[in-house]
């Protein structure tokens, strides 16, 4: 099984794994328009629906993750809802199946806490990466998109491959005391 894996957004991280947890390669596209060009808005979501063409023809992904869009409203979820409109577009023309994880999700999976920070998971992904990779060069993450899309595809690679899933510890819920 491979699998594509997306933090979709106007600098998109991109990962491929395998069902054994190995990426295989990973990235970022640039997605941005470039209104000083006087480049359509439009134009993103043609440069994203390239670059979705071009891994699947290069990869011949099983499935395509991505990480689950949010409402937060303005411009960053015009986007991500575009964005998520092509990933399903693209899939269905090539017969691909499309799954997603959310945010708190991933991040519980990836370092144990559901709130983390970009850091942590930073760190997670260079700590997987050490050990996982199978790239064609071994080299540092390009940022913090490139470092998400590599733990949606680990994640994924633990969902539906034969990848262990990190195993955290359980923390203890503690009990509100009532008043007297």
């Amino acid at each position: 099984m491979v699998i594509l894996a997306l933090d979709q957004a106007t600098t998109c991280g991109w990962a491929v794994t395998n069902e054994n947890g190995f990426i295989l390669d990973s990235g970022v596209w640039h997605l941005a328009d470039r209104k000083r060009t006087g480049e359509s808005r439009g134009v993103r979501y043609i440069r994203f629906r390239a670059c979705l063409h071009q891994a699947i023809q290069q990869w011949n992904p099983d499935i395509i993750v991505h990480e689950q869009t949010l409402l937060r409203g303005g411009d960053a979820t015009e986007i991500a809802n575009g964005l998520k409109a092509v990933i399903l577009m693209t899939a269905a023309q090539y017969g691909v199946e499309v799954s997603c994880v959310h945010t708190s999700e991933l991040k519980h999976w990836a370092t144990g806490n559901g709130a983390a920070d970009k850091a942590a998971m930073v760190k997670a992904a260079e700590g997987f990466r050490a050990f996982q990779w199978k790239g064609p060069e071994n080299r540092p993450l390009i940022d913090d998109n490139e470092a998400d899309a590599s733990l949606i595809g680990l994640w994924a690679s633990s969902k539906f491959g034969a990848f262990p899933a990190p195993s955290w510890p359980k923390k203890k819920k503690t009990r509100k005391k009532s008043g007297s």
